[in-house]
């Protein structure tokens, strides 16, 4: 498993973020003071999952070993998982205002105010010249999404997060679609 997000993982998440356009789960649109609803009005259901996140940790920060942790040199690696999460109304604004953060590395705003698709090539170029930037717009969406503060934030392993945001753009495209049209 990897320490870093690569190309590849990348490529693959501008692919489902293309995707979430086909979803017909319904999200609110306020313009003008008028409400709208786009989407199936049908399709209420509320989707929770569990997502679980891995840990490396300076030992130095625990009085005591955490539970299930194994020893890797001078830190503590562990799971932790979120069980029955949503995106509830509260954290709707705080998750869209994340997803906004990530929308300029996977699309482009032109001079005319229309929002384009980058090709893979132009990913990949995104990619290498946005460096920790993107990485750190990912890991702030997750963290935002599973309540997870900035210090232990910090110390979440990157394939569980990539694995986060995949599994929360499949279970929330909605969220998605809601923040395309504030982005756009």
């Amino acid at each position: 498993m990897t320490e870093k997000m690569t190309t590849a993982d990348f490529v693959a998440i501008s692919d489902k973020l293309r995707k979430t356009n086909e979803d017909e789960t319904p999200f609110a649109v306020v313009k003008e003071q008028e409400i709208s609803v786009i989407g199936d009005a049908n399709k209420t259901e509320v989707k929770t999952d569990t997502y679980s996140i891995k840990f490396r940790m300076p030992m130095a920060m625990f009085d005591e070993k955490p539970e299930g942790a194994k020893e890797v040199g001078q830190a503590y690696v562990f799971s932790v998982d979120f069980e029955s999460v949503t995106i509830t109304p509260r954290s709707d604004l705080k998750v869209i205002d994340a997803i906004m953060k990530i929308m300029p590395f996977f699309n482009e705003l032109t001079d005319g105010g229309e929002v384009q698709e980058f090709t893979k090539n132009e990913l990949i170029s995104v990619f290498v010249s946005a460096g920790d930037e993107v990485h750190l717009a990912i890991y702030n969406l997750v963290a935002t999404f599973l309540g997870i503060d900035d210090q232990m934030g910090e110390y979440m392993m990157p394939f569980s997060v990539i694995e986060s945001l995949n599994k929360l753009i499949d279970n929330h495209p909605e969220v998605f679609n809601e923040a395309d049209v504030f982005f756009g």
